[in-house]
C-alpha cells in the first residue's frame, strides 16, 4: 500500500487542529479534525491519534480492534475533557482499513473519506451534523465526535477494494470548499504524479477560500 499524506495550518486558529495517521504495513490510516474551533481541539485530535497509533501500531488488526482502540481514545479525550482548560474538547474521526480485498471506513463526525474508480469519484462515509440558524445564517454542526461522551459508535460501512483504487482521507478544511466534481477533475488529471494530485487539492482549497486547516491522505497501490 502506498500513501501520501499533506498536512497544512489555516489562518483561522492558532495551532494545526488536523492530526493524522499513516500505518501502510497495517494498512490503516486516519484524520482527525478538533471540533467547532473548541477549546483544546489540537490536543483532542492528537491524544485520539496518539492513542490510535499506540494500539493499532502492535497488535493484528481486525474490525473489533480497531473498534475497542476507537473506544480507547475516546475514553482518554473524554477524561481530559472534563479537566479545566481542557473542558468540551473533541474531535472527528475518519479512518480506512485495507485488508487487500476490502475497504473498512470508520466515521465519527464530518471528516471524510472518498474513492477514485475508474475517475468517478464517490463519498464513502456520511457527514454526522446538522444545520442550526446562527446569527440569521444556517450553520453545520457536528452531531457525533470522539470526547463528547463517555462512550463513541463510529459509523461502519465495508466496501470492495480493487487494483487501481485511490482512497482519500481528509478534513472538512478541503471538502468544505473544493466540491466532488472539482476533486475528481484534479485526481483524474493525466501526465501528474499522485504527489502533484495531492497538492492541487491543497492548493484549490487555499484558492477557494479556506481558512481552516487541510489534512489530505491518499492511499493506492
Amino acid at each position: 500500500m502506498k500513501t501520501i499524506t499533506i498536512s497544512k495550518k489555516g489562518s483561522r486558529s492558532e495551532f494545526n487542529e488536523d492530526a493524522l495517521l499513516s500505518l501502510p504495513v497495517k494498512g490503516v490510516f486516519l484524520v482527525s479534525d478538533g471540533v467547532g474551533g473548541g477549546p483544546s481541539g489540537h490536543k483532542a485530535s492528537r491524544t485520539t491519534v496518539h492513542n490510535l497509533y499506540e494500539t493499532l501500531s502492535s497488535i493484528e488488526i481486525t474490525q473489533d480492534a480497531i473498534i475497542k482502540s476507537i473506544s480507547t481514545a475516546n475514553d482518554a479525550v473524554y477524561q481530559k475533557a472534563l479537566e479545566g482548560e481542557h473542558k468540551g474538547m473533541a474531535c472527528t474521526l475518519v479512518l480506512a482499513w485495507c485488508d487487500g480485498e476490502r475497504l473498512t471506513c470508520f466515521n465519527i463526525g464530518d471528516s471524510r473519506i472518498y474513492r477514485i474508480r475508474n475517475g468517478l469519484i464517490e463519498q464513502l462515509t456520511s457527514d454526522q451534523t446538522k444545520q442550526v440558524k446562527r446569527n440569521d445564517r444556517m450553520k453545520s454542526l457536528v452531531t457525533n465526535a470522539i470526547g463528547v461522551k463517555p462512550s463513541v459508535t463510529a459509523e461502519l460501512t465495508e466496501w470492495d477494494w480493487v487494483d487501481g483504487d485511490l482512497v482519500m482521507l481528509m478534513s472538512d478544511g478541503i471538502s468544505d470548499v473544493v466540491s466532488d466534481n472539482e476533486m475528481q477533475d484534479l485526481v483524474t488529471a493525466e501526465g501528474v504524479s499522485m504527489l502533484e494530485k495531492a497538492n492541487a487539492l491543497i492548493a484549490a482549497s487555499v484558492a477557494n477560500g479556506s481558512t481552516d486547516d487541510k489534512t489530505l491522505v491518499f492511499c493506492f497501490n
